[in-house]
């Protein structure tokens, strides 16, 4: 244990989402018509789905 580092703050071992095409998956927000909306995006090709699963 690092310290005195709460359990939500230890962010070393984080997963990374892979997609089908090899890129890694990271959340995007965008703020439209009033509302936040937010997106998966894969960072190798660019393709955008709503939700990281569906881009594996």
């Amino acid at each position: 244990m690092a310290g005195n580092v709460s359990k939500n703050a230890h962010r070393e071992g984080a997963k990374v989402l892979l997609s089908r095409w090899g890129g890694a998956i990271k959340m995007k927000s965008v703020f439209e018509n009033g509302k936040l909306r937010h997106y998966a995006v894969c960072e190798k090709t660019g393709n955008t789905a709503r939700k990281a699963k569906d881009l594996m």
